[in-house]
């Protein structure tokens, strides 16, 4: 395998065709798109919320407060 990406590679969000630079996706909008469903939760695996207990301290989030 040389490393090339697949022919035919369409973007997971409008259905254009993928460019290298921006691979899977089409173009740093469609990119930013999907990343921003990410951090809302959009995607999400089907499962029970973890207690604080399970995640330990590294998931929780800090509140920081800006004076």
């Amino acid at each position: 395998m040389t490393g090339r990406r697949p022919e035919g590679v369409r973007c997971p969000r409008c259905g254009e065709s993928a460019r290298d630079k921006f691979f899977p996706f089409c173009s740093d909008r469609c990119r930013l798109i999907d990343l921003a469903r990410w951090i809302d939760g959009y995607y999400r695996i089907p499962g029970e919320e973890m207690t604080d207990e399970e995640t330990g301290p590294a998931f929780q989030r800090e509140e920081k407060v800006i004076h």
